[in-house]
């Protein structure tokens, strides 16, 4: 993500912001996820899902939950990185904390998998002090070569079902190329900031000269014309720390394609590599939609994913059950670790002593 989401350089709490009403139009979106579980599951008898479900053993789902918390953490690293390498050293079970918090707000929220970035911001400032265009500046940049990464991945995986002959009836080549259009602007966007450019500030910079003076916008330009300028001097100075960020990227994704080869398997699923792309592949496309975690997208996505392969539909409900219970346990995690970070002070911040502190302090 860009730095649009950073309205202001000042720390608000995420969980204490005003609630915003959504658009009437984006409420005819919820309609969707009933209608896309009704499809999915309209001709599948659940006894055949439950049936599926029931061979997963202890030690095998103790396995899957460990793949999980080591994804978990590996997803951290490449932001953990980048604050290394902009000077700030911040404790890495800390930083995966927060970013566990932005996951949950972002998997419960209307939307493509957005929304929580703000609080990574925030407990970056109100916790361990950092400026709030460095704070801004790390988070945008992990964000955009976690967006770059993830569409390179969804059309690799599209190529890989081209080449295999796979879901020729889902029309890949149209998703493929819908995909290589926002990959390609992306690409010119993080090209341009790394040459010093930026786009962003100057597009809103000539919203500000046709508005009257005043108002959010010629803040909103400031913050995100500063934090564009971090990006790109980052970039430009640190290019080894950005190669090494891209390269964790493609960890992760090898993580996760990992994660769902051993959950294939333990559902008796002996598919190969190339099919096991194109699986996760149509999942990870169904995240796309503007919907709460995919809902209704995710299931629909894996019931047609197992019918083009001739598979059994009602497996695809099995995966979905298990994804479902992964992210939602995570995202409840983060959103009760988010609760509670921003009720307690923290005794590393030297910003945040307490009153006894401050007056045995005065009293030496």
């Amino acid at each position: 993500m860009s730095p649009m989401f950073a309205p202001s350089l000042s720390p608000q709490k995420p969980f204490d912001a005003p609630r915003r009403k959504l658009p009437r139009w984006s409420k005819l979106l919820w309609l969707l996820a009933p209608l896309l579980l009704w499809w999915a599951l309209r001709d599948i008898p659940l006894a055949q899902v439950w049936q599926s479900l029931k061979q997963l053993d202890p030690r095998q789902i103790l396995v899957l939950i460990a793949l999980n918390a080591g994804i978990i953490l590996l997803m951290s690293s490449r932001w953990w990185l980048i604050l290394r390498a902009q000077g700030y050293n911040l404790p890495y079970l800390r930083v995966s904390i927060y970013r566990l918090v932005s996951f949950g707000i972002s998997y419960f929220t209307p939307g493509p998998q957005f929304g929580g970035e703000p609080a990574q911001v925030y407990f970056l400032q109100k916790r361990h002090s950092l400026p709030g265009a460095a704070a801004v500046a790390s988070v945008s940049l992990d964000k955009i070569l976690e967006l770059l990464a993830n569409l390179a991945f969804l059309l690799f995986g599209l190529l890989v079902a081209l080449q295999a002959g796979l879901f020729l009836d889902l029309a890949p080549t149209q998703t493929f190329w819908l995909m290589a259009g926002p990959f390609a602007v992306l690409l010119a966007y993080t090209f341009a900031i790394w040459r010093g450019a930026t786009p962003l500030a100057s597009l809103l910079g000539r919203l500000v000269q046709q508005k009257p003076a005043g108002g959010r916008l010629p803040r909103l330009q400031a913050g995100i014309s500063e934090s564009e300028r971090q990006i790109g001097l980052f970039c430009r100075e640190k290019p080894l720390s950005v190669l090494l960020a891209s390269g964790l990227s493609a960890l992760i994704w090898a993580g996760l394609l990992l994660e769902y080869w051993v959950m294939l398997r333990f559902l008796g699923l002996g598919i190969d590599l190339p099919r096991t792309i194109a699986v996760m592949t149509l999942a990870q496309i169904a995240f796309l939609f503007p919907l709460p975690g995919g809902l209704g997208a995710l299931e629909a996505s894996l019931v047609l994913a197992m019918q083009s392969l001739g598979l059994n539909p009602a497996l695809g409900i099995s995966i979905s059950l298990l994804i479902r219970a992964r992210d939602i346990s995570l995202g409840g995690l983060g959103l009760l670790s988010g609760a509670f970070l921003t009720r307690q002070p923290d005794p590393a911040n030297p910003l945040r002593r307490t009153n006894e502190e401050i007056n045995f302090a005065e009293g030496d």
